[in-house]
């Protein structure tokens, strides 16, 4: 049923918490995705390895380990790492694949999605509604849902000034003050390469042409880093400021106007049992409760 909306392809991407009979299902429907491990619950299982330290700081450095952007970084926090916690390092060199939890490892395009934090949160949200009868459920998360996408909908409409949704605008917004002190030189005025100092004097390659950083920040989140904000601001002040926009930088799913398809659907709720057409030969089928398996052993009483 899910594939019927969602078609398979190599750009989707399947969070779980290891679940192997899950990975399996996913593996024989959608054959071209990629299946990722939740951090979070990845973390849970790796800190209880730990031996005379702190498992909670153990939790958030395994966490910082998924979150690098380049390969230098995480090797040398890896290496660290082993040191520090070298029972903890044995377990997931043995019990994990990188490729699977570090995002500079990850064959695909994940952006800042590596738990499945989502889905725990609708758990949450529809925890008494998973105890009702199926039709009363479906209705709930129905209407539910059709109240989120009216209030995406007037958010949409708030942000129908600007080219991209809030979070990137608001995010890009508060690094424009500190990309415009940085210092840029021009590298390739026809592939618009430039390099990029920052404040503790380390250098940076950008191409707003490939839309990439050596920093890999935006080759993984899919809108400008500071310094490619330093280079746009150079191009826009410097060489033509009529010739590209910003949000031309970002992937097209932080773009308002595809914000807004997302949304543009009404969803509505079940009406009432009274208004249903509902044919002739659905009305004939009886459906009979599955025999109830008894379990093994003495009937409790009492």
């Amino acid at each position: 049923m899910l594939k019927s909306v969602i078609p398979d392809s190599s750009e989707l991407v399947f969070m779980s918490e290891r679940n192997q009979s899950l990975i399996f299902a996913i593996g024989s429907v959608f054959p071209e995705a990629h299946h990722g491990h939740c951090l979070w619950h990845l973390k849970e299982k790796v800190k209880w390895h730990a031996g005379n330290v702190n498992k909670v700081i153990v939790g958030h450095r395994f966490m910082e380990l998924g979150r690098y952007y380049t390969v230098d970084d995480f090797n040398s926090a890896y290496d660290s790492f082993e040191k520090r916690y070298p029972a903890v390092y044995k377990y997931v060199q043995e019990h994990t694949e990188k490729d699977k939890w570090a995002r500079v490892f990850f064959p695909r395009d994940r952006y800042n999605f590596d738990t499945i934090n989502s889905v725990e949160s609708m758990k949450s949200v529809f925890k008494e509604a998973t105890t009702w009868v199926l039709i009363p459920m479906l209705d709930c998360i129905v209407r539910k849902f059709s109240d989120w996408f009216t209030q995406r909908k007037e958010a949409v409409s708030r942000s129908i000034d600007t080219s991209l949704v809030p979070l990137v605008e608001n995010y890009l917004h508060g690094l424009w003050a500190v990309a415009q002190k940085l210092s840029v030189r021009e590298l390739n005025s026809y592939e618009l390469k430039y390099e990029i100092t920052d404040t503790a004097g380390k250098m940076f390659w950008v191409s707003l042409v490939e839309k990439s950083c050596t920093c890999k920040v935006w080759d993984y989140e899919k809108f400008p880093c500071l310094h490619g904000l330093a280079a746009y601001i150079y191009f826009t002040t410097n060489v033509d400021g009529n010739d590209l926009n910003i949000h031309e930088l970002c992937s097209k799913y932080y773009w308002t106007e595809l914000w807004a398809l997302a949304y543009d659907r009404t969803l509505c709720v079940v009406p009432d049992m009274s208004s249903w057409n509902v044919p002739d030969q659905i009305k004939e089928v009886k459906i009979i409760p599955p025999d109830r398996i008894r379990g093994k052993g003495r009937k409790r009483v009492g």
